[in-house]
């Protein structure tokens, strides 16, 4: 099965009973026997909003009947036995870790994570030493924070693979165990380049200045600088400063995947970057524009004064960041705006123009006829559109005489119609 289907179907697994009304058993032990392995996935991973020894039976059975997962029933089936949170998934989960499916495994490995009591951390224990370093890393995870987990983790710290060592670093940390501090501090010079950065960005996430210098440092020197920026984007707003300078340092390779990172990270100061960006005027045009994209897609969380930056930003010469920043203001600007949204009504470019005229059309209304009326001369027809519906909407009858010269056109005259009619029935 390719990695892409695989993470779908993880996700899709995910989303399973979430939010949804809980099927009945009945309903479900039918559909585990359907032909569509798609509608068997689903009737798997609904079964876990039942915490019942039932529900872990139908489950276990459907993971053995399932010879050819084609469509992610066994796995779906582990992933719903740590949902039910039944003791007796324990044991069925244990007979999933001998799968042949190393992505199966996994998932029952963070399957068992989520079910309480000594069973499941001794089966997880065993998971530490699977034959692929991606279910004990799996395995690793889950043990995080759990009681009697402590000695597991020391001996996984110890695994060969480094992305196992790194797990277990984070998992003592979770834990709280009493060696984690003095494991990191000597990881970030003793340690494989994983589990150095994941120290690094441990230690960032609790303040300590070492872990941005550390994963600075690396990206710098180019070295695991992929790894590094992840680990970085993964301390959330506390590296966003420790990035900003990166990328404002790097060349034409660098800068753009710390742009990358940047707006995967959707914290405050995050958005604070794209916005001072987006205002930079040395700051390279397509960067600009994308800090501007980034800001429209955030639009929702802007702060008075990025939105005010936005605004600044309609003088700014530049069509696609004139476009956008009238966007966001449609969204999320007022009428205090529209003495400089206006002159844009006559822009050259006609996404600017329509634009222009929508806010006026949001926050002027009939303050703004004239220029409605004037609006109808545009070249493009959705702008004509768009001022002939913001006339019908509050025009006044001196606009008529325009609007109706629009009325023997095929393509206005339902629009022009429409206005005539609105403005008539105001001035009754």
């Amino acid at each position: 099965m390719a990695q892409g289907l695989r993470v779908l179907l993880l996700v899709l697994m995910a989303l399973g009973p979430a939010g949804a009304q809980v099927r009945p058993l009945g309903e479900l032990r039918e559909a585990l026997g359907q032909d569509d392995g798609n509608e068997r996935r689903k009737a798997a991973a609904a079964l876990g909003a039942h915490s019942t020894p039932e529900a872990v039976t139908l489950l276990l059975q459907a993971y053995r009947v399932e010879t050819q997962d084609a469509f992610g029933v066994r796995a779906a089936c582990a992933e719903a036995l740590g949902n039910t949170g039944q003791p007796s998934a324990v044991a069925a989960l244990e007979e999933i870790l001998g799968d042949p499916d190393y992505w199966v495994r996994g998932r029952a490995a963070s399957a068992l994570g989520r079910l309480p009591g000594a069973a499941a951390t001794a089966a997880l224990g065993a998971a530490t030493q699977d034959r692929d370093s991606r279910v004990r890393v799996a395995a690793v995870l889950a043990l995080g924070g759990r009681v009697g987990s402590g000695d597991l983790l020391l001996r996984a710290y110890q695994d060969p693979e480094a992305t196992v060592g790194a797990a277990a670093l984070e998992a003592l940390v979770q834990s709280q165990h009493p060696q984690a501090e003095a494991l990191l501090g000597r990881a970030l010079t003793e340690a494989p380049w994983q589990t150095r950065y994941r120290a690094a960005a441990l230690l960032a996430r609790a303040g300590d200045p070492r872990g941005l210098a550390e994963l600075a440092a690396a990206v710098r020197s180019d070295h695991h600088a992929g790894t590094a920026l992840r680990e970085a984007a993964g301390v959330g707003d506390p590296a966003v400063a420790t990035l900003a300078a990166l990328y404002r340092d790097g060349d034409g390779q660098l800068a753009p995947r710390v742009l990358d990172v940047l707006e995967e990270m959707e914290g405050r100061e995050s958005t604070a970057f794209f916005a001072s960006l987006a205002a930079a005027p040395g700051a390279a045009a397509a960067d600009r524009a994308r800090a501007v994209a980034v800001l429209f897609d955030r639009r929702e969380v802007l702060t008075t004064d990025q939105v005010a930056g936005v605004a600044a930003l309609l003088d700014a010469g530049d069509d696609n960041l004139t476009a956008v920043s009238l966007q966001i203001l449609f969204e999320r600007g007022d009428s205090g705006y529209l003495q400089r949204v206006l002159p844009l009504v006559h822009h050259d470019n006609k996404v600017v123009r329509h634009f222009a005229l929508s806010n006026l059309r949001r926050y002027g209304g009939a303050s703004y006829e004239s220029t409605f009326v004037k609006a109808l001369g545009d070249a493009n027809g959705a702008n004509v559109r768009l001022a002939l519906e913001a006339l019908g909407e509050s025009g006044g009858s001196g606009s008529l005489p325009a609007i109706r010269a629009f009325a023997e056109e095929r393509k206005y005259r339902r629009y022009a119609l429409e206005a005539v009619e609105a403005i008539e029935a105001r001035s009754r």
